[in-house]
């Protein structure tokens, strides 16, 4: 059976539909888990409604459905049956924040499959991200942390600050002094001087990228929307496929407190052997 998942508004304040790009990977492991048989697959709908990486009018890579940036998936056949659901519908078996279910990432091997089997990475997306791999990573004892702060610290949330990352990054090291570096995949850019100036061992992050700084905090979850270079919400996409699958690609993971980039790379695993909590 065929079966299209359509992105629709959460809710009236959110100016796109689903939620940020990770977060929508997630939505759609979760639906996949309606899935039961082998040869079922799924269409993903981010072209009826905007998303939070949608281009305006613009095609790219063939198409206008932005999920389509970033994985190549079947084409529904006229016609054909196809079982309908939006994103409330299509809600499955996967808790968001229950972090211990994340830990091991072995749990997660026949929804890894089943994503894969729905989804490909596109590959330009693999080649820049094997490229950095093989020149950062491969070889070298890595820890994969994801510092998710901005809108998470404020408004009332009361995430954990920088201190307690560094805090348990030290410990992790205490027990595994196999590590030889640290990627850092992050949302706030303040932090990789921190802690480039906290640990002896190399910090190692994808530069270039569209973070927090001291001139724009975004404390407000909308405020990555926007921005005035070249194709944005296209960037922001490829900038969270590279951080997801570098982590993914990691010896070692810390989790972010809460964060749909920590589950998808967990879920997604191919080299993590340990994946910690704050």
């Amino acid at each position: 059976m065929n079966y299209k998942l359509e992105f629709v508004k959460i809710g009236p304040t959110h100016e796109v539909a689903g939620v940020g790009f990770a977060g929508n990977i997630f939505i759609i492991m979760s639906a996949l888990s309606h899935l039961k048989n082998v040869d079922d697959r799924m269409y993903v709908d981010m072209e009826t409604n905007e998303c939070v990486c949608t281009e305006h009018d613009i095609v790219l890579h063939d198409t206008m459905n932005s999920w389509e940036y970033y994985f190549d998936q079947i084409k529904l056949t006229e016609g054909a049956p196809i079982t309908h659901m939006d994103i409330f519908q299509g809600k499955g078996d996967l808790t968001y924040n229950n972090r211990d279910v994340y830990l091991n990432p072995n749990s997660f091997i026949d929804l890894r499959k089943k994503f894969y089997d729905n989804f490909q990475i596109k590959g330009y997306i693999n080649i820049i991200v094997d490229e950095f791999y093989d020149s950062k990573i491969k070889g070298k004892n890595t820890l994969g942390v994801q510092v998710r702060l901005t809108d998470y610290t404020h408004g009332g949330h009361n995430f954990p600050p920088i201190e307690k990352y560094i805090a348990r990054i030290k410990q992790i090291l205490e027990e595994s002094p196999e590590i030889e570096q640290i990627f850092v995949a992050t949302d706030d850019g303040k932090v990789i001087p921190v802690l480039e100036e906290t640990f002896d061992i190399p910090i190692i992050y994808w530069g270039d990228m569209f973070r927090a700084d001291d001139e724009n905090l975004h404390l407000d979850p909308h405020d990555r929307l926007h921005d005035d270079r070249e194709l944005h919400r296209y960037n922001l996409g490829v900038e969270c496929m590279k951080e997801i699958f570098t982590l993914t690609k990691c010896d070692h993971l810390l989790m972010a407190w809460t964060s749909s980039i920590s589950i998808v790379a967990s879920i997604l695993s191919e080299n993590i052997k340990n994946v910690y909590k704050i």
